[in-house]
């Protein structure tokens, strides 16, 4: 509504001619086509600019620019040389806003070409009229400018919409890929202490009753990191993932080895989700007696790799600098390893579930952190899983 009022004021400039048309004592038989041709300018004018407001370079009545050009042409011998300076921007904004914006040029040409030749009619001469098409000319370049600078502007504000809304959906997995590694740990440790407890109710009820206070422990731990998640302001501490492997990986009656060096402070968080992910994959899967995990800085990057004797992928596995990928058919799920697969999902980047969202998520937050993620079979029998980050960069 708002665009309408200020298409509608705009107009006030086509009583210009008008005084001095009235000066000239015309007959009622001149006053009323005369009248009749401003009213038909006026209504094919609005015709063009209300349509373009909501339809621009779209008129739904072409016909209508004929019209008004139509309406100008006749009129120029009753109101002169006013009436073709008032109605040059009119022409030209409405070439613009109901055609094509490649065919504003050639608009903008019959309009200049017009108007001259209309002047020149009238018995005026060049000197007399030369700003007129001047005129023209900088009403065409101008409006032109204008619909660059509105193009531009919609683009961007549309990319500026697409960006909000990857970043909503980027926010999205992310999140969906933090609650999975926060709860995939504690809820695989809880499930096998659960079961040993099951199983020591009878022969041995104290062993139980510490295993079962510990899944309590676990899950009050579990639903505070789960709380801190949705604060946005949970961050992983390496030696607490590194106590938490000895106590999941005892529980499940896995011998653990650890060589660690000091590690620059940056890197640690993502190393720690590292140590989290494997040694739950460890524990669920992997049917392992020993594990090992070595922690350290060498060439430039700061590395964790975890290894284990279990049943191993049945093949290997990698993600490089170009983005989190597993090669492979179907990495270590059902089926592989021998009858029945390494446990459900395997031990390797197709496990954890339904297409490996552990290992995946696990690779994504590793990449977006610059470095790369690797996982096959082990010198030996087994799996290992190697994460390198470059220090500097991380820094």
């Amino acid at each position: 509504m708002k665009g309408r009022v200020w298409t509608s004021v705009y107009l006030v400039v086509l009583v210009w001619p008008v005084p001095g048309f009235l000066a000239s004592a015309p007959s009622p038989g001149l006053i009323v086509p005369a009248a009749a041709g401003m009213a038909g300018f006026v209504v094919a004018y609005l015709r063009i600019a209300w349509t373009a407001l909501d339809r621009p370079h779209g008129n739904a009545t072409p016909y209508a620019l004929a019209a008004l050009y139509g309406c100008t042409a006749a009129l120029v011998p009753v109101l002169g040389e006013m009436w073709v300076f008032a109605t040059s921007y009119f022409l030209i904004a409405a070439a613009a806003a109901s055609l094509p914006e490649r065919a504003l040029p050639a608009m903008a040409a019959l309009t200049l070409v017009a108007d001259t030749l209309a002047l020149l009619l009238l018995g005026k001469s060049p000197a007399e009229f030369w700003w007129i098409p001047l005129q023209t000319a900088v009403f065409a370049a101008a409006i032109r400018a204008f619909l660059r600078l509105s193009a531009a502007n919609r683009a961007l504000s549309e990319a500026n919409l697409e960006v909000e809304r990857l970043a909503v959906d980027n926010e999205r997995l992310r999140f969906a890929r933090d609650l999975h590694d926060l709860l995939g740990h504690s809820l695989a440790v809880m499930t096998v202490k659960s079961q040993l407890a099951a199983k020591l109710s009878d022969a041995d009820p104290e062993r139980a009753r510490a295993e079962m206070e510990q899944v309590e422990e676990l899950s009050r731990s579990a639903l505070r990191e789960v709380r801190e998640a949705i604060a946005g302001y949970r961050e992983l501490s390496l030696s607490g993932e590194l106590d938490g492997a000895r106590r999941a990986l005892d529980t499940a009656g896995v011998h653990l080895e650890v060589a660690a060096e000091p590690l620059p402070a940056d890197v640690e968080p993502v190393l720690a989700w590292v140590i989290r992910e494997a040694t739950t994959n460890v524990v669920r899967h992997s049917g392992a007696r020993r594990c090992r995990i070595r922690l350290g800085v060498a060439g430039g990057q700061a590395y964790a790799e975890v290894r284990d004797d279990g049943r191993g992928p049945a093949q290997s596995t990698a993600t490089g600098g170009t983005g989190p990928h597993w090669t492979g058919p179907h990495g270590n799920g059902p089926g592989a390893n021998g009858p029945g697969g390494n446990g459900p999902g395997g031990n390797g980047p197709g496990g954890n579930g339904p297409g490996g969202n552990g290992l995946r998520g696990l690779a994504e937050r590793v990449h977006v952190a610059g470095g790369t993620l690797s996982g096959g079979a082990a010198e030996g029998g087994g799996f290992v899983l190697d994460a390198r980050l470059p220090v500097a960069q991380a820094r």
